[in-house]
């Protein structure tokens, strides 16, 4: 047992690390310095009151603050309540400096060290009450902003790695509630059950969806990964006439990839996997996914480059999507490439990804490869880093520097000319181009819909 905690230890002062290393700068607003804090934990309550159709999410959370002043955090529900150390506080919601994106910040200061803050919110997004129970998900995209975990619940920016329990209870359902998540799932009693995730999550990684088990239909089953494990796997689907032949359509395609992808980048990163057949849209989670058979590939993939090696802010984010766009068209390898971007460049605190990934981003990778070729191409490196950057959010100076090195040249020069636009310099700016048909940008309408 000794072992085991100084092994716990270390790995959450390895997390702590991380994210002091990548957390934002604070900055003054008209009420005084707001900054950034380490959220240690966050224990999250939703309450599904089927009968007066309301739910309600409360988040207790710990964090530490490297240095005085307000602490940020977000929600974009409105707050019904915020109690700090114990005190009831009031919160306002602020532009960063350069008006890229809102938050959240606390109405009162705090002295360097550890802090309680909790936060209770109606959850009204996509929600919907039926046939004596519910449905309810947290589908994100990194293409808008605010546009992951606090668009839910109370949370931090993605460069924040947070223990995270939720814990549901399901008031007055008439039915059973089947839950799907790539936490740990524990059933406290009827209508009651308990998630755990990893300590390594962010505000991007979490996967979950509720519906009543009249609903759906699924098929479970596993996988061998090549380190011996039995990977557990569900696939479901909204029940209809055609349910069966989609789900076997998914488990031939999912097992197609998982094999492709642990030949090409090692062992599944992921305890299990978890695959909602939606038939459309498309996003990546740990170990999980909501799409299409389409589009299963490319989500998969993510579960290496996006929430395998993680990125700790949106001018990262183009990294795994124009990794993922280079799989999906087979690998190419130019000698020549035209124009630039910035999707390196962007403004200081952007939250969501580049579009330009899917498409000059692309190409740019299929450039590297081609100038890498001598020394195998990209797909060693890409293999290097899943094995050694894996669930350690970074920055994309810092996945620059770890090619270079990996390669033994330098190719800041290229990154630069091609990534950080005009102004050749590791700064931040905008662009904006066509997102694919792998991440379709869904309305809300369309989202509930999928519920």
């Amino acid at each position: 047992m000794k072992f085991f905690l100084l092994g716990l230890l270390f790995v959450t002062s390895a997390f702590a690390s991380n994210d002091l290393s990548h957390r934002p700068k604070s900055f003054l607003t008209s009420s005084g310095k707001a900054v950034f804090v380490d959220f240690t934990t966050a224990d999250y309550t939703i309450n599904y009151d089927i009968t007066s159709r309301r739910a309600v999410a409360t988040a207790m959370i710990k964090f530490f603050a490297p240095e005085a002043g307000m602490p940020i955090f977000d929600s974009y529900a409105d707050p019904s309540f915020v109690v700090l150390n114990g005190q009831n506080v009031s919160s306002f919601s602020t532009k960063t400096p350069g008006r890229e994106t809102t938050l959240r910040v606390v109405n009162q200061n705090v002295a360097v060290g550890n802090h309680t803050l909790s936060v209770t919110v109606p959850l009204t997004t996509l929600v919907d009450y039926v046939d004596g129970g519910v449905k309810s998900a947290f589908w994100a995209s990194d293409l808008d902003d605010r546009r992951f975990l606090e668009r839910y619940m109370p949370a931090n920016f993605e460069f924040d790695q947070v223990k995270m329990t939720l814990t549901l209870n399901f008031l007055g359902a008439k039915t059973i509630q089947n839950v799907y998540t790539n936490g740990v799932v524990e059933e406290v009693k009827a209508g009651t059950y308990k998630i755990n995730y990893p300590a390594h999550y962010t505000s991007s990684s979490i996967f979950f969806h509720t519906t009543p088990a009249s609903s759906v239909v699924e098929t479970r089953y596993s996988l061998k990964s090549i380190d011996g494990r039995e990977i557990p796997v569900v696939i479901y689907v909204t029940k209809s006439a055609s349910a069966a032949t989609a789900l076997d359509q998914m488990k031939a395609a999912a097992t197609d990839v998982f094999q492709e992808l642990e030949r090409d980048y090692g062992a599944w990163p992921h305890p299990s996997l978890t695959i909602y057949n939606a038939g459309s849209g498309g996003m990546e989670y740990c170990g999980a996914t909501m799409t299409s058979v389409s589009a299963v590939g490319h989500e998969m993939f993510h579960s290496y480059f996006a929430r395998g090696v993680m990125p700790a802010n949106g001018n990262t984010g183009w990294l795994d999507e124009a990794l993922a766009s280079w799989r999906d068209k087979g690998y190419q390898s130019i000698s020549v490439l035209s124009g630039t971007s910035m999707m390196s460049n962007r403004l200081y605190y952007t939250r969501h990804t580049d579009y330009s990934a899917y498409s000059f981003g692309e190409r740019f990778m299929s450039y590297m490869d081609n100038k890498l070729s001598s020394k195998g191409g990209l797909k060693p490196f890409m293999r290097h880093m899943v094995e050694n950057r894996r669930f350690a959010p970074l920055f994309v100076e810092e996945f620059i520097q770890e090619m270079s090195q990996f390669y033994g040249v330098s190719l800041e020069d290229d990154f630069k000319k091609y990534t950080f636009g005009t102004k050749n310099k590791f700064d931040y700016n905008k662009s904006m181009q066509t997102v694919p048909h792998m991440h379709q940008k869904l309305s809300l309408e369309q989202l509930q819909e999928l519920l």
